[in-house]
């Protein structure tokens, strides 16, 4: 996996999403389970990367052969990229886009920054669209609405822009099937939901089928909605100390079946820990937890 995220540029977590939920290759194994991936392996990847930076979804490029991919690249390298992201195409690296950001949200261009935003999600895959663009965006947002040097109408209007992309990528990856399913929410008068879309969109790249509440639910209305879909999890984000000292964590672990873990992420989130629940201290700890409670 390391040799292969070298030579192609993709993160790991790419490299196993494109894997598991898209079925992109299937490696060999090694004696000790290691992943063995050949060469032939590597150039699809590569492949399929140049496929989706020319704008055609995962989803739609796994499946094709590899004559197809390369007809798709070339078309997509020719036409599609230049005409659907501007005149040129050029390698995205996450600092240029942040201060890309910058530049539409100063300019209350919301198109413009929705666009960079989806393209970045189409090149540099969902969890680095995340976890190296969105997160230090939205952090910079708040410290600078805070410090009075952007409006509350920059502020929401990047909210908003964010959100769209974010509503976008889980459309774009959504599953079905066989694959446990995910409640993602933030409980009564958490009405910030940008973390909760963060951790969605992550899980469906990690091939769970993602049940997205949005903001400011009810406890009961959590619990009900996942007995509804049989949820191997609920996740909650929570952002104020009100929230965390209210008790909604404890009526809503009482109410969830024993066998459906509850997932706590947030800057508030830390609570004392008690059977079936996990706290996340950052974004990074969602993914192996995700593969623990699947079994992956």
């Amino acid at each position: 996996m390391r040799v292969v995220a070298q030579r192609t540029g993709l993160s790991p977590h790419v490299l196993r999403a494109w894997e598991r939920r898209y079925g992109a290759v299937t490696p060999g194994r090694s004696d000790g389970g290691r992943r063995l991936y050949s060469d032939a392996e590597v150039e699809r990847f590569l492949l399929i990367q140049r496929a989706t930076a020319g704008g055609h979804p995962i989803g739609m490029v796994a499946s094709k052969s590899d004559e197809e991919l390369r007809a798709m690249a070339q078309e997509a390298e020719s036409f599609a990229a230049p005409e659907r992201f501007g005149e040129e195409a050029p390698a995205l690296a996450a600092h240029d886009l942040i201060a890309g950001s910058w530049h539409h949200i100063e300019a209350l261009d919301s198109t413009r920054l929705e666009h960079d935003l989806r393209r970045a999600a189409v090149v540099l895959g969902t969890w680095d669209l995340v976890t190296e663009v969105l997160i230090p965006l939205i952090h910079e947002i708040g410290e600078r609405w805070h410090g009075g040097l952007i409006s509350t109408a920059h502020e929401h209007l990047a909210s908003g822009a964010i959100v769209r992309v974010l509503s976008w990528v889980l459309q774009e990856t959504a599953t079905n099937g066989k694959a446990p399913t995910l409640v993602v929410a933030t409980p009564s008068g958490e009405r910030h939901e940008l973390g909760a879309m963060m951790a969605a969109a992550t899980a469906a790249m990690e091939g769970w089928r993602v049940v997205y509440l949005g903001a400011d639910l009810p406890a009961e209305d959590i619990a009900a909605a996942a007995s509804d879909v049989r949820a191997a999890a609920v996740a909650l984000s929570i952002v104020y100390p009100e929230t965390r000292d209210s008790g909604v964590v404890t009526d809503l672990r009482k109410r969830l079946p024993r066998t459906t873990a509850l997932v706590l992420g947030g800057v508030a989130a830390a609570v004392t820990a008690g059977a079936g629940i996990h706290h996340l201290q950052t974004l990074n700890d969602l993914p192996p937890l995700l593969h623990q409670l699947s079994g992956t």
